[in-house]
Formats: structure tokens, sequence, C-alpha cells
């Protein structure tokens, strides 16, 4: 279930990424989980957003949480989809119901989760993997009960394995190799950072394209609000030369948004001003 609109809380940050070649936005709350909007993974995938809301809500396993964030210049309340869930959500929708030019992404995505739950379970049983006419003997099915059952008692051995000896000495020397692992790529990931958008810059560009696509849409009533936010992220990105607008360059940030602005100008002969780094971080209350 969603936290109702009037008590929504604020994320700690907020940033627009890249998914299925759209811009979605992800929010991490106080406890440091991640959300995805689910109005922005609808409009990438041209789903109904009231029924995949409805969809969700229903399934225990997938999870809603309402936000207020910062959209164009205005806090607003949106449905945020758990990032843990993501591949259970991708899972339970229908591929007819997915937008052609986003279905080949989609479906390779979800056949490689299908293929690696069906290994998951084929692992779990001892059953071979690939189609049932593998298995022989009808006798080898009775595998899959002696498997459910014993998954009852895998927590408990776990919790054994964790509490012992041997078990803290691997565990610390795989806090090393993490430790050592994580140092380089924050090494790569900084010299990257010279090069590329800086979170604040990527957030501004997302609330002038937002301000932009809905400016659009107001001025064409057959257009709505989604389809003309991602025509102009395809303008967007033809007008730069890049695949997704996280690959634009930082000197080019000024004539990215002297282009969005001039969009927005000869739309409603007024002007866009840039959303600097305000509401980008440290989004306490």
């Amino acid at each position: 279930m969603t936290t109702g609109a009037d008590d929504a809380p604020r994320p700690r940050e907020q940033l627009p990424i890249t998914l299925f070649e759209h811009v979605v936005l992800a929010a991490r709350t106080h406890d440091g989980q991640i959300h995805l909007s689910l109005s922005d993974l609808c409009h990438a995938l041209k789903l109904d957003l009231s029924s995949q809301r409805r969809r969700i809500n229903a399934n225990s396993s997938l999870h809603l949480t309402a936000l207020r964030v910062l959209q164009g210049r205005q806090l607003r309340v949106l449905d945020f989809l758990l990032l843990d869930d993501l591949s259970l959500w991708i899972l339970s929708v229908q591929t007819l119901r997915v937008t052609d030019d986003a279905l080949t992404r989609f479906n390779y995505v979800r056949s490689y989760l299908e293929a690696s739950v069906r290994q998951a379970f084929a692992a779990l049983t001892g059953l071979p993997e690939g189609p049932s006419s593998a298995i022989e003997d009808l006798t080898d099915l009775d595998r899959i009960d002696v498997a459910i059952a014993e998954l009852g008692n895998l927590r408990a051995r776990q919790e054994v394995l964790e509490t012992s000896q041997d078990r803290a000495r691997g565990a610390y020397r795989n806090v090393l190799q993490l430790l050592n692992e994580l140092r380089e790529r924050v090494e790569i990931l900084e010299r990257q950072a010279k090069t590329k958008l800086a979170p604040a810059q990527r957030g501004t560009l997302y609330h002038m394209v937002q301000q932009w696509g809905e400016a659009r849409a107001a001025h064409d009533p057959k257009l709505a609000v989604g389809a003309a936010i991602q025509k102009c992220w395809r303008e967007f990105n033809a007008r730069f030369g890049i695949s997704t607008y996280t690959d634009l360059p930082a000197g080019r940030f000024d004539e990215a948004t002297l282009f969005i602005k001039a969009q927005y100008r000869s739309l409603t002969d007024s002007e866009l001003p840039a959303i600097e780094q305000a509401g980008l971080e440290g989004l306490d209350d």
C-alpha cells in the first residue's frame, strides 16, 4: 500500500537516470532504499499508470511508496516502485502491453530473468536444466517436494554458518576484497566525473525538459504529457548527437540549457529559467 499524499515524505536525494532508453526519476529515502518513479516507468514502456498501480498494490511482493519529489519547479506526490522489486515487476508485466519501440529490449531483460529463475529452480531441485522432456524417470519429481521442505531448514543452517568462526574469517576476507574493488571503482568514477555531467546538472536538465514537455502538451490537446516529454527527450538527444542525455559532456551543459530555453520560448513566448541545484541535493525537510 502506498503512503497517503498528506504525509508523503521527501526523499533524501533524487536523480534522473536512463532506463529502457527513457528518463526515469530515482529517489533514495532516509532508510537508504532506492525507488523509481512509477509514472516514468510506465511512460517508458507505454503502460497505463492506473492499471499498473492497481496490479502492484494487489501483489504483496511488490511495494509502492508515495514521495514528495521536486518535479519542474514544484513539489509533487508521486508513486515510486522499490528498486529491489523492479525485476519482479518486469516479470509481471504483460508483453502485449509494452510499446513496440521498447519491446525488444524489454523482452531481452524478461527472457534473462525467466531463464535465471528456471536455472535457480533446477539447481534447487537437482533436476536437469532445459525442457521437462530431459527428465527420464518421473520418480525424479519427488525431489521437488523434498527441496521445498528443505527450504524451511535453510535459514537456520545459514545462521549457524554465519556465526561460525570460519565464516567470520571468510567474511572478513571478502570485505577486504570488496573494499579494494570499491576503491578502484571510485577512482575510475572520479576520473569519469571530470568529463560527465554532475548530478545537479543532470537534475537541472531533467526538470527543464519536464517543463518543456508540459508546455508542448498544453499547446497540443491530442498529445499526452508523457508522450510530449519523451518527444522532447528524443529531440534533445538528436540535437546533441547522443543516445541518452547522461552521455552529454559537462562542457556542453550551458549549450544544452540554452537549447531547451529556446524551444520553450518558441512554444510559450516566455522565458524558462534554468533550475539550478536547488532541491537536487540535501533534500532533507
